[in-house]
């Protein structure tokens, strides 16, 4: 039986933890807030590419590559000449919330039931007593 050590690629791991540490050099220099944010870090070839996705943190850090490429050469002693962002789709939809954005009172209710009683349009009547009826089973 294999040892798990073997199994690991130790280069992969090493560059992942390199990768993590230019990651939080940067998530520290801008002040950005890792549950917030999505930044990743990658240097090859002299060259630095940031990659997020939200547009707006992208914007602020184009505008701020320089002083981020500056800073890394003198921590970590790279020597990063080219510098890009990216911007990546999210990993995973959005939460949709079945929270009610408009919710009747029952007051309000009352009323609209009478008016729709009165209407001789039979389209807006179903729908304004549509909107008491949900008042009504909550």
């Amino acid at each position: 039986m294999k040892n798990i050590n073997q199994l690991v690629n130790s280069q992969l791991t090493g560059s992942i933890k390199n990768y993590d540490k230019l990651s939080d050099f940067v998530y520290k220099l801008m002040h950005l807030d890792k549950s917030k944010h999505n930044l990743w870090v990658i240097t090859k070839q002299q060259q630095l590419t940031l990659l997020t996705d939200n547009p707006y943190l992208g914007t602020q850090l184009q505008y701020q590559m320089n002083v981020i490429c500056a800073e890394m050469n003198k921590h970590f002693l790279l020597e990063l000449k080219k510098t890009k962002v990216k911007i990546v789709p999210p990993s995973a939809a959005p939460v949709k919330s079945d929270n009610k954005l408009f919710e009747i009172g029952e007051k309000s209710s009352k009323i609209l039931a009478n008016i729709a009683e009165e209407i001789d349009d039979e389209e807006l009547r179903k729908s304004l007593l549509k909107l008491t009826e949900n008042k009504n089973k909550q």
